[in-house]
């Protein structure tokens, strides 16, 4: 795998169009500093995640990383969103055991026990297939989702990826009653929304 250039300029028109699909907020506020979204997948596969993650957006002295940005709840809040279509969330789970199966026919163990280098070359293995470049890519679209979205559902937290790339949000922002959670389930209740007083 070619090692990725993160210079602001080229990430930012990497994520114009996403930047425009974040001003609808993805899940939900917590006050707790553990991660909100722990134990929606198995331990082994959140570990497979979290060193995938590390590699698709390794930290350096001027960006921020996944644990600032809490990627992994956005991932797992993805996983669990009833709006997003079932195929597209397991999708990134089979993604996970392909990568783990991948490891084990390379290497005879699993991914989360292989070195650095060996991690490297199991990626690089997998770009090589259709499956394997699109789940990435996938991963690395919702890794910029995360640093942008509001520090509200503990993503993003203490605005890193705000302050990384000098971005000023959007207004109102979204706040406790008018979070997205909130949002779903008064359609889950046919609440008709006809002012935006209501919300």
């Amino acid at each position: 795998m070619n090692k990725p250039v993160f210079n602001r300029r080229h990430f930012i028109k990497s994520i114009g169009a996403t930047a425009i699909l974040l001003q609808i907020p993805f899940w939900q506020s917590c006050s707790q500093p553990e991660p909100v979204f722990k134990g929606v997948l198995p331990e082994e596969q959140q570990k497979i995640l979290h060193s995938v993650l590390k590699h698709l957006f390794p930290k350096t002295n001027l960006s921020p990383d996944i644990e600032q940005l809490h990627t992994e709840n956005h991932i797992n809040a993805y996983l669990t969103d009833p709006l997003i279509d079932p195929d597209e969330q397991k999708y990134i789970i089979n993604g996970i055991q392909w990568l783990d199966e991948t490891a084990h026919e390379l290497y005879k163990t699993g991914f989360v026990s292989l070195n650095h280098s060996q991690q490297i070359k199991t990626l690089e293995n997998i770009l090589q297939s259709s499956w394997g470049e699109s789940w990435l890519s996938r991963l690395l679209t919702l890794t910029f989702e995360s640093l942008l979205l509001d520090p509200i559902y503990q993503i993003n937290t203490g605005e890193a990826g705000w302050q990384w790339l000098h971005h000023q949000p959007g207004l109102p922002r979204p706040k406790s009653g008018i979070a997205y959670p909130e949002i779903l389930n008064r359609k889950k209740e046919q609440v008709a929304i006809t002012d935006l007083t209501q919300l």
